[in-house]
């Protein structure tokens, strides 16, 4: 598929795109501070607001829950917030933690396959208590499950080998290799300082918390220290400052901290302020800080606006429609074409209930359908990657109850990158039934199903009257495997993304 170049307007549907502004004076508090005033000023200022429930579908915390209804767009849970907040402008999951390809399943945010919601500050490190820290955007980002699941509660660190864990992204060091002599982790250089400043947020924010001793398998007690000033020992706060100044600001990460803004209603003031990490942690404790000569990255304008296309009618008929394949949703399935799954096929449990897992160690993964009745050619258009554990993809397409697979997708996993791929094949005519199989016997041959459709040409070929926008006119076609909007030579998604 072609490269997306403009923000996608799904996060639309649950969340403003308006940047939230700083309100004025906000940082008023701290101008002539320093060290811990400095700290604790911040921590009153930025510890408030709102969040979202952690996880999928919940409702949004409040002081009165019974304001928020279950049909308020904010009555969201934290999936449904990264959409908006961490969504490369191509329409790909912003994952700080692998370079696989992943598409979140719908506007709303629901989770994906191989994808977690991580603590980049391990929850455990203050005993896992679901308080507003738990659910804060600012140090919640989309894992590869792989990824997170290696990660674990370790600490960043500079890894030297990276021979426990690497992606081409995210590397970790064994205990024996690293120089720590415990297990420790480093995003790809382009991140770092992203981790580094939610490092700095929640020892801030949350500056009263009590970091517990024993967690395993790393003991928080090894990086943190029960000091409401600077929280972090030594040689942690030595590798966060490396990161912080090697890796300034980005535009990515003050988009993303806008759009926090906008939910939350707080903001990360070391994102803001970049240099308040010197006053507290670096080179200038000690020194009262000038707000006036610090200089701010606020951009009203960080996130660009979405293109909104017209739209046009269908060329196609959705015989099948999974948006989500969920086990629920393709056994919902009801009319004229059945639908069914073999033991094989499993909702993921990794990632809530939006995909689906085919094949186990034992058993071939099926989905099936029947009853289709095919009176011209049409199009199976689906969406599958590797599933986490998987070191490759073996999917067998059957048609007509027929024992020789009428196509066969192979893929083999490369360095823990496991792309999702949307795959388009033409069906004949008389078709009767179709059986997506993916090959079991091992886990290492799992496949994650993202979304299926079956779709045919529109036999009504009666042109309908469509709004006119300057002359321009626009054109639902499929393009490999995905239905795309042409208008005036440009092609945009369905949910007005422009395709190069």
């Amino acid at each position: 598929m072609k490269r997306l170049i403009s923000l996608s307007i799904a996060a639309m549907f649950a969340l403003s795109l308006m940047a939230e502004a700083i309100p004025a004076n906000f940082y008023s508090p701290i101008d002539g501070t320093q060290d811990s005033v400095l700290k604790s000023e911040l921590s009153l200022l930025v510890r408030g607001g709102e969040r979202y429930e952690y996880g999928t579908n919940q409702y949004h915390s409040t002081n009165n829950p019974p304001e928020w209804m279950a049909g308020d767009l904010k009555a969201y849970g934290t999936w449904q917030a990264l959409p908006s907040t961490d969504m490369h402008p191509d329409g790909i999951v912003w994952d700080m933690y692998s370079n696989s390809v992943r598409y979140y399943p719908n506007k709303r945010g629901d989770s994906g396959c191989s994808i977690n919601i991580e603590h980049c500050l391990p929850k455990s490190w203050w005993g896992g208590e679901v308080n507003n820290a738990y659910k804060d955007l600012y140090h919640l980002n989309p894992s590869d499950q792989r990824a997170n699941s290696q990660k674990s509660n370790y600490p960043p660190g500079h890894v030297v080998k990276g021979d426990k864990f690497d992606n081409g992204s995210f590397r970790m060091d064994s205990k024996a290799k690293s120089q720590y002599g415990f297990i420790c982790f480093e995003p790809s250089e382009e991140y770092r300082g992203d981790f580094a400043r939610a490092y700095f947020y929640i020892a801030t924010a949350y500056e009263d918390f009590t970091w517990v001793s024993g967690t395993t398998p790393f003991d928080a007690a090894l990086a943190m220290d029960n000091d409401s000033y600077l929280e972090f020992k030594p040689w942690l706060i030595e590798v966060l400052l490396d990161w912080h100044r090697a890796d300034p600001v980005s535009d990515k990460e003050i988009c993303r901290a806008d759009r926090i803004s906008d939910i939350q209603h707080n903001r990360n003031p070391f994102i803001d302020y970049p240099e308040l990490v010197e006053y507290i942690w670096g080179n200038k404790k000690g020194q009262a800080v000038d707000l006036a000569a610090l200089q701010c990255t606020y951009k009203a304008d960080a996130c660009p606006d979405p293109i909104i296309p017209t739209p046009d009618p269908q060329q196609y008929d959705t015989i099948i429609n999974l948006p989500a394949t969920s086990k629920t949703n393709i056994l919902a399935i009801s009319g004229a074409i059945g639908a069914s799954v073999n033991s094989g096929v499993a909702t993921n449990a990794y990632s809530g209930n939006s995909s689906c897992v085919m094949g186990t160690s034992s058993t071939d993964g099926e989905i099936s359908f029947t009853g289709i009745q095919l009176t011209d050619t049409a199009v199976l258009a689906f969406r599958a990657s590797p599933y986490n554990s998987a070191t490759s993809m073996q999917l067998d397409i059957y048609l007509n109850d027929g024992s020789t697979p009428f196509h066969t997708i192979n893929v083999t996993v490369e360095q823990e990158t496991r792309n999702e791929v949307r795959y388009r094949l033409t069906v004949p005519k008389e078709t009767t039934s179709i059986r997506i199989v993916s090959v079991g016997g091992s886990t290492s041959k799992r496949a994650c199903m993202q979304e299926l459709y079956l779709l045919s040409p529109k036999k009504d070929t009666t042109p309908i009257a469509t709004p006119e926008v300057e002359k321009e006119t626009a054109t639902k076609v499929l393009r490999d495997g995905q239905l795309v909007i042409m208008r005036n030579n440009e092609m945009f998604t369905l949910q007005g993304q422009r395709i190069q």
